[in-house]
């Protein structure tokens, strides 16, 4: 019996784990924008239901990436709203915020990329 709660549980679940991991292939490969660099490789994901808001049967997914860039604010705006990264079912969103380090490399960037897919049976996502 374990089996078979075991064997209709986690195919929805692995298969949510293998898009998150997809996104996050996705946005790492995707070009930087010229003299910035991710100096840490600090990446963090996050996964669940109802993280931006709203109510329903969807999963949402995060991935929070921090750069290090001698561009302006203006000329990083300009090169994410350019950029496309393909989501789960649509292309997703990129959010940017900002933080100045102070010091001459630059100025920090969060890059954050959301998507969201319906759950599938997904039972983190119901």
């Amino acid at each position: 019996m374990l089996v078979l709660v075991f064997a209709f549980v986690m195919p929805p679940v692995w298969r949510d784990d293998d898009r998150l991991d997809a996104l996050l292939e996705r946005v790492v490969s995707h070009p930087l924008p010229p003299e910035t660099s991710e100096p840490s490789g600090r990446r963090f994901t996050d996964f669940g239901r109802t993280m931006f808001g709203g109510n329903g049967d969807y999963c949402d997914y995060l991935i929070k990436i921090v750069l290090q860039t001698k561009l302006t604010q203006e000329e990083i705006r300009k090169y994410y709203r350019k950029a496309t990264i393909r989501g789960a079912e649509e292309n997703a969103t990129i959010s940017l915020s900002f933080e100045d380090s102070g010091d001459t490399a630059g100025r920090r960037v969060i890059v954050e990329v959301h998507d969201r897919h319906g759950s599938d049976w997904d039972w983190r996502c119901t």
